[in-house]
């Protein structure tokens, strides 16, 4: 058992320098390309500085490159920039970048938990001959911006991944805000029974449910920018319900329509390169309002 002393030179180490707290078993394994580039789960630090950031960031494993959602001033503001901590070797001080995130009115804004951290001399767009810029890793943050809103009898939430790109230039820093804007999650349960008639044709199911989630992956790439693979699914309750038809219009449900079915339309895969400037699909999105709108 250390002494009280030990504890407290512990203490005092801890404070003085930043302080790593990643729970290692929550970790999820990270994700590398042909190319080099890799993408890694974020872990949550407690960074405590008298000389510089400090708070609660979410970090790589090596602690090279933290992020978090930057803190507002004024009670009542809404945090709309994203702090990017780049610790660079020989300097004692992190470089700080901000990002800033499309956050609407009445929205909230949360931190993706991941980085892509892009191969040696790739991200920055044009020639970089400083060795010590040239040295210096690119890489992709994000922020998921949540909407919400609320019906009679039910309600819904969505929300967006906006991916940004900081990446080292000749004598320079330069922050891609938006590289890429994607659909990320939505629920919603809209109530269908406004009677016991209503009821009875609804087989006692008085709620039409909508699900969507997506996921984010490296997919092939055998040199420069990453190309990312975008999954989603699209679930609904009862089968064949729609949020743009009127659901008792449709006639009494059956007890085969008591399930939740995945809507082939909205569940769907596609691949995202890089071309000038932004991440493009190799065919367009479909129209899913109906699951990523609240």
């Amino acid at each position: 058992m250390p002494t009280a002393a030990a504890r407290a030179t512990l203490c005092t180490a801890l404070l003085a320098t930043p302080l790593l707290a990643l729970a290692q078993g929550a970790i999820l394994q990270h994700q590398r390309d042909a190319a080099g580039n890799v993408m890694e789960p974020l872990g949550q630090v407690l960074i405590a500085s008298e000389t510089g950031p400090s708070g609660l960031y979410d970090c790589t494993r090596d602690g090279n490159w933290c992020v978090r959602v930057q803190p507002v001033s004024e009670e009542g503001d809404r945090p709309t920039m994203l702090e990017v901590l780049e610790k660079v070797q020989g300097q004692g001080k992190p470089h700080s970048y901000h990002v800033s995130i499309d956050v609407p009115q009445e929205s909230e804004l949360k931190l993706w938990p991941w980085i892509v951290r892009l191969a040696p001399g790739v991200g920055s767009d044009e020639p970089v001959t400083d060795p010590q810029q040239r040295a210096r890793q690119n890489v992709l943050v994000g922020g998921i911006v949540t909407f919400s809103a609320m019906y009679s009898g039910g309600g819904a939430d969505a929300s967006t991944l906006q991916l940004a790109r900081v990446r080292h230039l000749q004598d320079d820093i330069q922050v891609d805000d938006d590289v890429l804007t994607l659909p990320w999650l939505g629920s919603a349960m809209i109530r269908a029974c406004f009677s016991e008639q209503d009821s009875k044709q609804r087989a006692g199911a008085c709620h039409d449910e909508y699900g969507f989630s997506a996921k984010l992956a490296l997919d092939v790439a055998e040199q420069g920018m990453p190309v990312l693979r975008y999954q989603t699914v699209a679930t609904r309750f009862p089968a064949g319900v729609s949020r743009f038809e009127d659901s008792l219009a449709k006639g009494p449900l059956k007890k085969k329509d008591l399930r939740a079915e995945q809507d082939p339309a909205c569940t769907y895969t596609r691949l995202f390169r890089f071309r000038g400037g932004m991440f493009q699909p190799d065919q367009a999105l479909p129209d899913c309002a109906g699951y990523t709108e609240p």
